[in-house]
Protein backbone atom coordinates (compact mmCIF):
# COMPACT_ATOMS: atom_id res chain seq x y z
CA UNK A 1 0.00 0.00 0.00
CA UNK A 2 1.35 3.64 -0.80
CA UNK A 3 2.24 5.82 1.68
CA UNK A 4 -0.31 8.73 0.11
CA UNK A 5 -2.89 6.17 0.78
CA UNK A 6 -2.20 5.95 4.35
CA UNK A 7 -1.93 10.15 4.63
CA UNK A 8 -5.27 10.21 2.60
CA UNK A 9 -6.85 7.78 5.41
CA UNK A 10 -5.46 9.50 8.06
CA UNK A 11 -6.88 12.97 6.90
CA UNK A 12 -9.98 11.38 5.94
CA UNK A 13 -10.50 9.91 9.73
CA UNK A 14 -9.35 13.24 11.19
CA UNK A 15 -11.75 15.11 9.34
CA UNK A 16 -14.30 12.38 9.63
CA UNK A 17 -14.36 12.86 13.45
CA UNK A 18 -14.68 16.27 13.60
CA UNK A 19 -17.51 16.26 11.14
CA UNK A 20 -16.21 18.28 8.80
CA UNK A 21 -16.93 15.11 5.88
CA UNK A 22 -20.51 13.94 5.45
CA UNK A 23 -20.33 10.15 4.33
CA UNK A 24 -22.92 8.32 2.54
CA UNK A 25 -24.11 4.59 2.56
CA UNK A 26 -23.85 3.22 -0.67
CA UNK A 27 -26.47 0.17 -1.27
CA UNK A 28 -25.32 -2.92 -2.80
CA UNK A 29 -25.91 -3.50 -6.57
CA UNK A 30 -27.76 -6.46 -7.54
CA UNK A 31 -25.09 -9.43 -8.26
CA UNK A 32 -22.05 -8.04 -6.48
CA UNK A 33 -20.12 -9.64 -3.38
CA UNK A 34 -23.37 -11.92 -3.16
CA UNK A 35 -21.20 -14.34 -1.55
CA UNK A 36 -19.88 -12.16 1.45
CA UNK A 37 -20.91 -9.52 4.19
CA UNK A 38 -19.94 -6.13 2.75
CA UNK A 39 -20.59 -2.64 2.94
CA UNK A 40 -19.38 0.69 1.22
CA UNK A 41 -19.56 4.32 2.12
CA UNK A 42 -18.76 7.36 -0.03
CA UNK A 43 -18.00 11.26 0.59
CA UNK A 44 -17.01 13.54 -1.87
CA UNK A 45 -15.01 16.78 -2.17
CA UNK A 46 -16.76 19.91 -3.82
CA UNK A 47 -18.01 17.68 -6.03
CA UNK A 48 -14.95 16.71 -8.02
CA UNK A 49 -13.02 13.87 -6.54
CA UNK A 50 -14.55 10.87 -4.31
CA UNK A 51 -13.49 8.92 -1.81
CA UNK A 52 -15.04 4.98 -0.88
CA UNK A 53 -14.07 2.62 2.13
CA UNK A 54 -15.56 -0.54 1.63
CA UNK A 55 -15.47 -3.40 3.77
CA UNK A 56 -15.58 -7.01 2.62
CA UNK A 57 -16.20 -9.48 5.27
CA UNK A 58 -16.59 -13.50 4.96
CA UNK A 59 -16.05 -15.15 7.79
CA UNK A 60 -13.25 -13.95 10.00
CA UNK A 61 -11.53 -12.45 6.98
CA UNK A 62 -11.54 -8.80 6.26
CA UNK A 63 -10.59 -7.12 3.26
CA UNK A 64 -11.00 -2.52 3.54
CA UNK A 65 -10.27 -0.50 0.66
CA UNK A 66 -9.75 3.12 -0.06
CA UNK A 67 -10.31 4.58 -3.34
CA UNK A 68 -9.66 8.23 -4.51
CA UNK A 69 -12.06 9.02 -8.08
CA UNK A 70 -12.47 11.98 -10.28
CA UNK A 71 -14.74 12.62 -13.38
CA UNK A 72 -11.35 10.95 -15.28
CA UNK A 73 -11.56 7.27 -13.36
CA UNK A 74 -9.69 5.91 -10.22
CA UNK A 75 -6.94 7.80 -9.19
CA UNK A 76 -6.15 6.36 -6.30
CA UNK A 77 -6.62 2.39 -5.07
CA UNK A 78 -5.52 0.57 -1.80
CA UNK A 79 -6.83 -2.48 0.14
CA UNK A 80 -5.52 -4.65 3.36
CA UNK A 81 -6.72 -7.35 5.04
CA UNK A 82 -6.90 -9.37 7.97
CA UNK A 83 -5.00 -12.07 7.22
CA UNK A 84 -2.88 -14.21 7.92
CA UNK A 85 -3.65 -12.87 11.50
CA UNK A 86 -6.26 -14.69 12.90
CA UNK A 87 -8.37 -13.51 16.21
CA UNK A 88 -7.79 -16.56 17.90
CA UNK A 89 -4.03 -15.57 19.27
CA UNK A 90 -3.20 -14.19 22.28
CA UNK A 91 -1.88 -10.90 20.48
CA UNK A 92 -2.74 -8.95 17.12
CA UNK A 93 1.23 -9.15 16.61
CA UNK A 94 1.55 -13.07 17.00
CA UNK A 95 0.13 -15.38 14.38
CA UNK A 96 0.19 -19.00 14.34
CA UNK A 97 1.40 -21.77 11.69
CA UNK A 98 0.39 -25.35 12.13
CA UNK A 99 3.35 -27.67 11.42
CA UNK A 100 3.02 -31.22 10.36
CA UNK A 101 5.98 -33.27 11.76
CA UNK A 102 6.03 -37.00 12.62
CA UNK A 103 2.65 -37.10 13.19
CA UNK A 104 2.86 -35.08 15.78
CA UNK A 105 1.29 -31.08 15.96
CA UNK A 106 3.50 -28.18 16.91
CA UNK A 107 2.60 -24.73 16.45
CA UNK A 108 5.36 -22.27 15.93
CA UNK A 109 4.73 -18.12 16.28
CA UNK A 110 5.70 -15.52 14.73
CA UNK A 111 5.91 -11.75 14.37
CA UNK A 112 2.62 -10.51 12.07
CA UNK A 113 3.85 -7.71 9.88
CA UNK A 114 3.41 -4.92 12.21
CA UNK A 115 3.40 -1.98 9.27
CA UNK A 116 0.34 -4.11 7.79
CA UNK A 117 -1.64 -4.65 11.27
CA UNK A 118 -1.28 -0.86 11.25
CA UNK A 119 -2.52 0.15 7.98
CA UNK A 120 -5.58 -2.36 8.57
CA UNK A 121 -5.88 -0.67 11.73
CA UNK A 122 -6.38 2.73 10.22
CA UNK A 123 -8.48 1.56 7.06
CA UNK A 124 -11.24 -0.13 10.26
CA UNK A 125 -10.98 3.22 12.19
CA UNK A 126 -11.63 5.18 9.03
CA UNK A 127 -14.59 2.37 8.09
CA UNK A 128 -16.08 2.99 10.96
CA UNK A 129 -16.15 6.39 11.38
CA UNK A 130 -17.13 6.86 7.82
CA UNK A 131 -20.56 4.22 8.86
CA UNK A 132 -21.33 6.51 12.12
CA UNK A 133 -21.14 9.55 10.44
CA UNK A 134 -23.13 7.94 7.70
CA UNK A 135 -25.62 5.91 9.97
CA UNK A 136 -26.05 8.67 12.67
CA UNK A 137 -28.03 6.06 14.19
CA UNK A 138 -29.32 8.22 17.30
CA UNK A 139 -30.66 10.56 14.83
CA UNK A 140 -32.13 8.05 12.17
CA UNK A 141 -34.14 6.26 15.16
CA UNK A 142 -35.61 9.46 16.59
CA UNK A 143 -36.94 10.52 12.79
CA UNK A 144 -38.54 7.05 12.72
CA UNK A 145 -40.23 7.41 16.04
CA UNK A 146 -41.55 10.54 15.16
CA UNK A 147 -42.69 9.18 11.93
CA UNK A 148 -44.61 6.61 13.62
CA UNK A 149 -46.39 8.41 16.18
CA UNK A 150 -47.17 10.27 13.30
CA UNK A 151 -49.17 7.89 11.50
CA UNK A 152 -51.15 7.02 15.04
CA UNK A 153 -52.53 10.37 14.19
CA UNK A 154 -55.28 12.11 12.34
Amino acid sequence: MSDKAEELARQLLEKTEIGKLRWNFVPKTRGTDEWADSEKYETDLEGVYSFCIHRTTAGDNKVIGLELTSPSGVLLSAHVDNFPFPGDVPTPYLRSREVLGGGSRSVLAEPADASKVARFRLFSDLFHAARKNAVAEGQTIEKVQQLLEGLGKG
